[in-house]
């Protein structure tokens, strides 16, 4: 399959998808989940849809993932269907759902440079980092 059409078809799905689990799914488990990526194979036989769940605390975190997970799982089949409603293809390709650790490993690695730039500034050490920009006394004139 062309790439420039496998990319608009996996930003079409990935639209769809979120509608779908925004609109279309009332179930009370569903955390706050967010697509954020499609990935389909070229044959558009297999498509990987990763997401995340946000929740306040770790504790809350691993619980929100779990039942979102569980969710995800039994709405596979009506999220399938409704991606073939839209998708102007001749079949639609089985629908997977995958957790993204991407972005949890982002998030705890910007926690773990605040901790560092954190430390580093209560003793003092401003070697290596980036030079902040001194505030005017006075506010200077336009133009």
């Amino acid at each position: 399959m062309n790439e420039r059409r496998l990319q608009r078809l996996q930003e079409q799905i990935k639209q769809r998808l979120a509608e779908v689990l925004q609109r279309d799914l009332a179930d009370p488990k569903l955390g706050l989940v967010t697509i954020t990526r499609v990935e389909v194979d070229s044959e558009f036989t297999q498509c990987r849809a990763y997401w995340s769940v946000l929740a306040g605390d770790p504790a809350k975190e691993q619980r929100a993932r779990r039942d979102s997970d569980s969710v995800l799982q039994k709405a596979r089949g009506l999220c399938q269907r409704e991606l073939g409603k839209v998708l102007h293809t001749r079949t639609v390709p089985h629908l997977e759902f995958v957790f993204d650790e991407g972005i949890r490993s982002a998030i705890r690695m910007n926690h773990l440079l605040d901790e560092l730039k954190q430390e580093r500034h209560a003793r003092g050490d401003t070697e290596d980092l980036p030079p902040s920009e001194p505030v005017p006394d006075e506010p200077r004139p336009l133009g």
